[in-house]
């Protein structure tokens, strides 16, 4: 029995293929690692765009007070921790109820 021979029978089959597929079997692979590399490098360069633009630290945090208001807490910056400022500025909520936007008014030309 005769041994196989993988890279034998590759260049045989490629020996007989038409010209076209020989074209495709040149041209895709070196295309699809162009096109995967330039995938990565855009992914990389987003990331990192994308990593300077979320750095920063928290300065205020307003939460709903129990009376109906708004208290604003400050962060320390080196804690991270909501410390109630001071003097906490109370800010009344907006109505519960939304307002009726008017329509607008049709022009006659």
């Amino acid at each position: 029995m005769e041994s196989y021979n993988f890279s034998q029978d590759l260049f045989d089959t490629y020996q007989s293929l038409s010209d076209w597929m020989k074209l495709a079997w040149l041209v895709v692979p070196p295309a699809f690692l162009l096109g995967l590399l330039a995938l990565v490098m855009r992914y990389r360069l987003a990331s990192k765009r994308g990593a300077k633009a979320v750095r920063g630290t928290l300065a205020y945090t307003i939460l709903p007070d129990e009376n109906g208001g708004l208290r604003i807490y400050a962060h320390d910056g080196g804690s991270g921790l909501a410390v109630p400022t001071s003097q906490p500025t109370m800010l009344p909520l907006p109505d519960a109820a939304p307002a009726a936007l008017a329509k607008p008014q049709s022009r006659r030309t």
